[in-house]
C-alpha cells in the first residue's frame, strides 16, 4: 500500500514540474468538439462547437522585452475570453472581442499563465505572439 501512495505522489509531482515548466496544460472543459493546440514558440489555435471550461498554460520567456499577442476569433455563438496572467495570478491582458492586440513586458524566466475561458462557445480562435 505504501509504493503505490509513493508511485502517485510522483506522478502529481511530476505532472506538476511539467505544467509550471510550460510543457504541461491543465484543461477542464466539456464540448461536442474540440481541436487545437498551444505551442511554446509563439502560436495557439482552437477550434470548439458547445465548449464549456477553460484551458490554461504556463508561458515562461527566455528574454525580456515587449512581447506582442494579437487575438483573432471567429465566435458563432456563446463567448471565449483569453486572458494573460502574471505569477501573482494578476490579470494583465483580457480579450474577449474579435481582433484584438496588446503589448506584454514580460521579465525573464517569469511564469505567466495564458488561460482561455469558454462559454457555451462554439467558433475558432487563435493568438499569435512574438
Amino acid at each position: 500500500m505504501g509504493w503505490g501512495l509513493l508511485f502517485v505522489s510522483g506522478l502529481c509531482l511530476g505532472f506538476y514540474l511539467l505544467y509550471i515548466n510550460g510543457l504541461f496544460m491543465l484543461s477542464a472543459k466539456i464540448a461536442v468538439i474540440f481541436v487545437g493546440y498551444i505551442r511554446k514558440n509563439g502560436e495557439a489555435a482552437l477550434q470548439f462547437a458547445g465548449c464549456n471550461g477553460q484551458v490554461k498554460r504556463v508561458l515562461r520567456f527566455h528574454k525580456a522585452g515587449d512581447y506582442e499577442f494579437v487575438y483573432r476569433s471567429e465566435i458563432s455563438e456563446g463567448a471565449v475570453t483569453l486572458q494573460i496572467l502574471d505569477e501573482k495570478r494578476r490579470e494583465l491582458i483580457s480579450c474577449m472581442g474579435m481582433n484584438y492586440a496588446a503589448k506584454l513586458e514580460a521579465e525573464e524566466k517569469k511564469r505567466y499563465y495564458m488561460v482561455f475561458r469558454f462559454n457555451n462557445a462554439t467558433g475558432k480562435c487563435s493568438v499569435m505572439w512574438n
